[in-house]
């Protein structure tokens, strides 16, 4: 199954960790092997990972860390509701409803498990970018509003809702918060602001864009000014 909470993930990686210290004394061969994948993890997973991120900025510019996400309550309120719809497509799979919120997704997902990340990364993309775009005035009867994946699949939608289906493909597929960001901007060239997603993947950092059918390395686009990105952890704001 697709599982994408943050919350969950830490409070089983909490348990398993008292759970071992609880049986360190009695074994403690398994320990110390237990206790090596654990600082694995967290090399793997620690904000070393984006470097570029916090070197080169994003579109040059370098914003400032916050992890209090009221100020962009649009973002928060999108995590809580996919929360919430992701524990109903798994009461779906769990009791054999029929057609479930997330089938399409859950199949393109096990699809790329297991190929190269730079695969993955395109596979999401292209993955997204079938849904055609409907403005939300059109889809929703409003200015600016964000779609949880379920509500995107059903009725298509518009730059952040591709934006953030393409960042959880990315969380289901393992990329860490520390390699992703989904990035508001303001599009120079449109006068207009968009929402993209960024990944660093070898060093690089590539942009995911519904714009643009393939994958392109964000050093590359030279219209976009961010406002604001936002992983799971913690937002940055660009003056």
């Amino acid at each position: 199954m697709i599982h994408f909470a943050p919350i969950r993930r830490m409070r089983a990686f909490s348990r398993a960790f008292s759970t071992a210290d609880s049986r360190r004394k009695q074994r403690p061969s398994q320990w110390r092997f237990f206790a090596l994948i654990c600082i694995g993890q967290m090399l793997i997973t620690s904000p070393a990972i984006a470097n570029s991120f916090e070197r080169d900025g994003i579109f040059t510019q370098t914003g400032k860390k916050y992890v209090d996400f009221r100020p962009i309550p649009k973002w928060s309120n999108l995590l809580e509701r996919f929360e919430a719809e992701e524990r109903r497509d798994q009461d779906c799979r769990r009791h054999g409803a029929g057609r479930c919120p997330y089938d399409r997704w859950k199949r393109t997902i096990d699809t790329l498990r297991f190929k190269s990340k730079a695969a993955q990364v395109s596979g999401v993309n292209e993955f997204a970018n079938q849904w055609r775009y409907v403005a939300d005035a059109a889809n929703w009867g409003q200015e600016d509003y964000w779609a949880i994946p379920g509500e995107f699949f059903r009725k298509a939608g518009d730059c952040e809702d591709y934006a953030f289906v393409k960042f959880m493909s990315l969380r289901a597929l393992g990329f860490s918060n520390d390699e992703l960001r989904l990035v508001v901007v303001e599009d120079l060239k449109h006068n207009s602001q968009h929402t993209v997603v960024l990944v660093e993947l070898h060093g690089r950092v590539l942009q995911l864009d519904n714009q643009i059918d393939q994958v392109i390395p964000a050093e590359s686009v030279h219209h976009y000014k961010p406002i604001y990105a936002a992983n799971e952890q913690a937002w940055w704001l660009y003056r």
